[in-house]
């Protein structure tokens, strides 16, 4: 049997990186997510990854990406058949369906329907990820990183309904949980955050999904050292400052349990 080597692609608007990495060592807690390893590719192009990828054990994070959160019902039919009733039913919201990258929840099911949570992603970043079979690809996990920070500070968040704000590489997501399941979130790319404006974007979130906000007990922060928190007020909320999460521990964890 042919060992497979493990690599991470870290998949933005403005950048791919890919870097290659062992699981071993990263059980063992070894500092650095790349130590021991050579390979590191840094490109704006996916397909300048065509050939590394090939043969490899396939590990990928989203970043920079709205979510287009949708709940649909369905008629109750097999799970195999989901997938396509799925991307039917997107026809109506989407024009360009093929760009259209998605994954779902069951939320619950009668007799005869079931709701479904549908999470999308638009652009054309992950049609590498379609030749994955003829690639001979192992795909291990596709992540989207807003997952990543909410189900990293699981134990950390006692609220069901909440909002969640962090920072991570020049990126602030917004992010509102009800019955702990992100019903709401929105991206604003911000260089100095000593110079955003944090209460006029953090308002205009919160209006645009008001239903959804005026659920939550708490607001949680992350990442968020030099943005001006302390003048945003909302519903007299209680907020709280999480510990930061940094790249080499939100890789780890992405890879071992993300």
């Amino acid at each position: 049997m042919k060992f497979r080597r493990n690599m991470l692609l870290e998949v933005s608007a403005e950048r791919i990186s890919g870097i290659g990495f062992s699981k071993n060592r990263i059980l063992n807690r070894v500092n650095t997510i790349a130590y021991g390893n050579t390979y590191y590719k840094d490109t704006l192009n996916i397909k300048d990854f065509e050939m590394d990828i090939k043969n490899k054990n396939l590990y990928v994070l989203v970043e920079g990406e709205t979510v287009y959160i949708k709940m649909i019902t369905l008629p109750l039919v097999r799970k195999h058949l989901i997938n396509d009733l799925i991307k039917n039913e997107l026809r109506y919201y989407y024009k360009d369906i093929e760009h259209i990258s998605f994954t779902y929840k069951l939320i619950k099911k009668d007799k005869f329907n079931m709701e479904i949570l549908v999470f999308c992603l638009s652009g054309n970043k992950l049609n590498l990820l379609e030749s994955s079979i003829d690639n001979n690809i192992s795909l291990k996990k596709v992540n989207l990183i807003q997952f990543c920070f909410k189900n990293y500070y699981c134990n950390k968040i006692h609220e069901k309904n909440y909002i969640l704000v962090f920072y991570y590489n020049d990126i602030l997501y917004f992010i509102i949980c009800n019955n702990d399941e992100i019903v709401a979130n929105t991206i604003v790319r911000v260089v100095d955050l000593l110079l955003f404006k944090f209460s006029y974007a953090m308002n205009e979130f919160l209006d645009k999904y008001n239903d959804y906000a005026k659920l939550c007990k708490k607001i949680y922060y992350v990442n968020v050292e030099g943005l001006n928190i302390e003048e945003f007020k909302y519903l007299t909320l209680p907020k709280e400052i999480l510990e930061n999460l940094k790249r080499e521990q939100l890789l780890k964890y992405m890879i071992i349990k993300g």
